[in-house]
């Protein structure tokens, strides 16, 4: 499976964990229900770069939103589409579904290219074989000449 599909499942369900945390009646404050960049580092294993990357395809996707807080804080927090998702475990099943087809590309490509082989042996044998039989052809041809030959002479 792609690294990817398996670290936009691990931010969806770091951000969930964490609004989780945060769902009582009383919180209403971001910080309660969302995560810093930082936090969110430490609770996904991979780089800041691919996380980055997975969080953007995550925004389009509206499965998390990102807030600006004071002095250039940002939190990221999941939306309902995310959980869902989260809990669908849609990426998973994408990253699993993608490898498959990909599986099967490979063995599709291994098949032709050996099915390719097979035939163009296939061909040189037949058309080698051929050659063969008719060199063969010919010299019981030759060899029935010079006997007719004889024969007529005597």
């Amino acid at each position: 499976m792609e690294n990817k599909f398996k670290i936009r499942h691990a931010i969806l369900k770091s951000l969930h964990e964490k609004r989780s945390e945060g769902t009582s009646p009383g919180n209403i404050d971001v910080s309660e229900i969302a995560r810093i960049w930082s936090d969110l580092i430490e609770t996904v294993d991979s780089s800041e770069n691919k996380i980055a990357e997975q969080i953007q395809c995550l925004e389009n996707q509206k499965e998390i939103y990102k807030q600006e807080e004071e002095y250039y804080i940002f939190y990221y927090a999941i939306t309902d589409i995310g959980t869902a998702s989260f809990y669908d475990q849609k990426y998973l099943d994408e990253g699993k579904k993608r490898s498959r087809e990909k599986y099967h590309e490979i063995i599709r490509n291994w098949s032709v290219t050996i099915l390719l082989i097979l035939a163009i042996l296939t061909f040189t044998i037949n058309a080698y074989v051929t050659i063969k039989r008719n060199s063969e052809i010919e010299n019981l041809e030759n060899k029935l000449k010079i006997i007719s030959n004889q024969i007529n002479r005597k």
